[in-house]
């Protein structure tokens, strides 16, 4: 058993000695929209509002919500709070839901004591945090919104809102600007400056960075915002050992400069500094010395969701053979980096779901521990010698594929029971290649989330006929217009769906 699913048996354990409902996320994690003034725990419930006077009086109010502390108290009781629907969901058909995984992180682990002290009533520092600075985006994938991409935005109103059908077979419109607007989803129209919740998040930071464990930067495009790059500056001048970060970039920036502005920000961090640190390492000892790069890992998180054309399909904008080229780049010029492939899983996935698999086999393969070895990095300290810095062979390529829940025509619940195989063929695949001792297989509980992808998939059985009836013939229609307004042909990119396609459009 990995040790993943070990951490994840262990938190189960602890979980039930608390309630049968407990996730550790609800304390400890956070995503925050600063555009908009909207977050959520992990990024599964549906975003709610951070009171803006809260948030003024007191930055902690950006993650300590009254919603979160109500939720947090539903938890405690056992009770299922609703915007925790998508674990209870694969829970209910057996599965181990993130709720257990997420609990069993390392970073969730180490934030226990701060759990119990907070409970449901106090403000927690969260160990791990994702944050969305800036909606300025060059793409406009698929299940994207104008609220996330300035791109998205530009093309709405250039070309108005899709029209797909309501529950009740009435034509209505999807991306619509006004509605999101009204919803409090489009960001603020200030500058950054003036924006209350950016403000709050920047007084926050010095003292909430020092528990940070994991901090990942979202978008929109992180390499087309200011303010990635001040993270990026201010880790380098305050060292922080414990600290992953992260960022999630399409690895396509509008301009070529940005990434490489990008990659020497990230070679910088991979120095070897020798700092002090008298609060963490060793207090009062006298001993209080590092000898280590400024942070503990720096991991890329990069959202693609098939191979090649139906890739670029999915996500409009992307150049499948930059974001190979920029990754590889990546990979090769950095050393303590991870790579981390974000499939947000849905039917469009599925045709090429086992080539994506081959894909990420290829790399493993190519940064194997056998073939990354024992790295030696200089330490820059022109007063005291030192050994060389030594990096041990790691696993630096990873993958995950989180379903897709919305829109609802674009679940793999919609998919005839002939896409089965698809799945089927891939972890066949994952398990003929699972010998992870050379860094260059699959894991077991990688093998066991594409398991519970089919499971849900194989739900449509037990989904009223009727939904399925209507997600179907949005799928028609919304792909039909999305190759109007592209210039594509959805049969041509995806031959694979033709006579799937055909079954929607007939309807």
């Amino acid at each position: 058993m990995s040790d993943y699913n070990q951490s994840a048996d262990i938190a189960e354990k602890q979980l039930k000695n608390i309630s049968k409902t407990m996730c550790y996320a609800k304390w400890t994690q956070v995503s925050m929209h600063l555009t908009n003034g909207k977050t959520h725990s992990c990024y599964h419930p549906p975003l709610h509002d951070m009171d803006v006077d809260s948030v003024k009086a007191n930055p902690k109010a950006l993650h300590n919500t009254a919603q979160k502390k109500e939720e947090r108290a539903m938890m405690l009781k056992g009770e299922r709070p609703a915007g925790c629907a998508y674990c209870w969901k694969i829970e209910d058909v057996g599965g181990r839901s993130d709720r257990i995984y997420r609990s069993g992180e390392y970073w969730a682990q180490n934030s226990r004591s701060d759990i119990i002290d907070a409970l449901d009533t106090g403000d927690v520092d969260p160990r791990y945090m994702e944050v969305n600075f800036n909606q300025a985006c060059n793409f406009s994938c698929m299940y994207c919104s104008p609220h996330l991409s300035t791109t998205w935005e530009e093309k709405i109103k250039e070309h108005g809102e899709f029209k797909i059908l309501d529950a009740e077979g009435k034509e209505t419109g999807h991306n619509n600007l006004e509605y999101l607007q009204e919803k409090g989803l489009m960001p603020l129209k200030i500058r950054q400056s003036e924006n209350p919740y950016l403000e709050a998040f920047w007084k926050w930071w010095p003292s909430l960075y020092n528990k940070l464990e994991v901090f990942r930067i979202t978008g929109g495009e992180p390499l087309m915002d200011i303010n990635t790059f001040r993270v990026l500056e201010y880790i380098y001048e305050n060292p922080n050992t414990w600290l992953e970060l992260s960022i999630t970039t399409n690895m396509c920036p509008p301009k070529e400069e940005l990434m490489d502005r990008f990659l020497s920000k990230v070679k910088k961090l991979e120095e070897i500094q020798i700092w002090e640190d008298k609060n963490r390492w060793n207090p009062g000892s006298g001993n209080n010395w590092y000898v280590n790069m400024a942070l503990k890992n720096f991991a890329l998180f990069i959202s693609v969701d098939s191979v090649g054309s139906q890739a670029e399909y999915i996500r409009g904008g992307l150049k499948w053979d930059t974001m190979t080229s920029n990754t590889m780049r990546f990979l090769t010029e950095t050393k303590n980096t991870t790579v981390t492939f974000i499939n947000t899983f849905n039917a469009l996935s599925v045709p090429k779901v086992k080539d994506y698999l081959e894909y990420v086999l290829k790399l493993r393969q190519r940064f194997s521990a056998s073939n990354q070895g024992v790295q030696y990095i200089p330490i820059h300290d022109p007063y005291t010698k030192h050994n060389d810095y030594e990096i041990h062979p790691r696993q630096r390529i990873w993958f995950d594929i989180p379903l897709i829940r919305y829109p609802d025509w674009q679940t793999i619940q919609i998919l005839t029971p002939d896409f089965d195989k698809y799945l089927e063929e891939a972890i066949d695949f994952m398990k003929k290649n699972s010998d992870v001792s050379d860094f260059a297989g699959f894991y077991d509980f990688e093998i066991a989330k594409l398991e519970r992808n089919l499971a849900i998939m194989r739900e449509r059985v037990d989904i009223d006929q009727n939904k399925i009836e209507l997600d179907r013939k949005n799928f028609a229609r919304f792909f039909d217009q999305y190759d109007e307004r592209n210039f594509l042909k959805f049969v041509e990119v995806f031959p694979e769906m033709e006579d799937f396609y055909k079954l929607c459009k007939n309807l």
